[in-house]
């Protein structure tokens, strides 16, 4: 049933409208920089982001994983992550313990040198649901199948509360946080609905790593699961799809209210190598991308590595306009911040 899951939500990512209304990415503008003063071929897209080197801040974010589709998608991205000198993470490794025969659709990014690994891991599964929580021996499992460097746990519960077979008990969630968090390098991460300061800086006190907003821009799972209630003639779960469609906090807006002191990736929306800058200009560390990839990955390697070499590209050509010669010269680019956007950056009084 996971499997079928998984392969649903590919489909539905690739052929339907699943975005919120507003993609708040375009609120933000540059002020251009007519005498720009560096020359493009020697601008540096170089990061290091918690002691891994970068060629780009750039991240191939989770997206996939327990199909025999999804393990040509992994293939492709971690190929393009080891010719782009960048990390990537895998999909919601849950598939990979409950039927460990498709483990190498995951284990697949291992046949490439990506910079950095990220396993995968949802928020739910750190409690007693309807199945029990993963224990200890599954997480390791989990995380030295794919030799990870780092480890995502993925808050979804919007999702959850939508979809059919979702799980719908949150309490002690923080609690294990900490307790994983003291054993990996913890990564938490939104699926499209955006973190609070609130949520950060209990992050913080629970001693995780870095944080991945993936705030409201990029896919909405409500959507997502909107359709699949549509074809199971759902109507409960289709009109929680139709409500919940555009709930979360802004990718931009979340960068901001997550800059408590751990690193921030951006996402969540972005399109092109203008919106990267945007996200590294806000205050993030990196941008990560996934469906803007999963077309690609899912076409060929090819397809990949083209869309990828052409949000470098923009990246530079967006840092060569704001005269900004490295990635630490961009996160001072002067910007203007529209409505409505702007009201989100007034939530906590800046």
């Amino acid at each position: 049933m996971i499997e079928n899951r998984k392969e649903e939500h590919i489909n539905i990512a690739e052929s339907k409208v699943v975005s919120p209304d507003h993609n708040f990415w375009d609120d933000i503008r540059f002020l251009h920089q007519a005498v720009p003063e560096i020359d493009f071929d020697k601008i540096e897209t170089e990061i290091r982001f918690l002691g891994k080197e970068s060629k780009h801040p750039l991240l191939i974010s989770s997206m996939t994983g327990g199909t025999e589709r999804a393990r040509e998608i992994n293939r492709n991205l971690a190929r393009a992550a080891e010719t782009f000198g960048i990390g990537l993470g895998v999909g919601s490794m849950r598939v990979a313990v409950e039927k460990r025969e498709l483990s190498d659709t995951f284990s697949v990014v291992n046949d490439y040198n990506a910079r950095y690994r990220i396993a995968n891991i949802g928020a739910p599964q750190l409690i007693d649901q309807e199945k029990k929580a993963f224990d200890d021996s599954k997480i390791d499992h989990l995380f030295h199948l794919i030799n990870a460097d780092f480890l995502a746990v993925h808050f979804n519960f919007l999702q959850e509360m939508i979809q059919p077979e979702g799980d719908h008990k949150g309490k002690g969630v923080l609690k294990r946080l900490a307790e994983v968090a003291g054993s990996y390098p913890v990564i938490v991460k939104e699926t499209g609905n955006g973190f609070s300061r609130e949520a950060a800086l209990a992050f913080l006190d629970a001693g995780v790593k870095a944080i991945d907003v993936g705030g409201l821009s990029g896919t909405s799972f409500a959507a997502i699961e909107f359709y699949r209630a549509e074809k199971a003639s759902d109507e409960e779960k289709m009109r929680s799809g139709r409500t919940f469609w555009d709930w979360g906090i802004p990718s931009p807006a979340s960068i901001r209210y997550c800059s408590v002191g751990l690193p921030v990736i951006g996402s969540g929306g972005l399109r092109n190598g203008l919106d990267l800058a945007r996200a590294i200009a806000m205050g993030a560390e990196m941008g990560g991308f996934a469906r803007t990839l999963l077309t690609g990955a899912d076409t060929s390697y090819d397809a990949i590595e083209a869309e990828i070499r052409q949000i470098v590209r923009d990246l530079k050509i967006a840092m060569f306009l704001t005269s900004s010669g490295n990635v630490q010269e961009l996160r001072k680019a002067r910007m203007v911040i529209a409505d409505p956007l702007k009201g989100w950056m007034d939530v906590y009084g800046k």
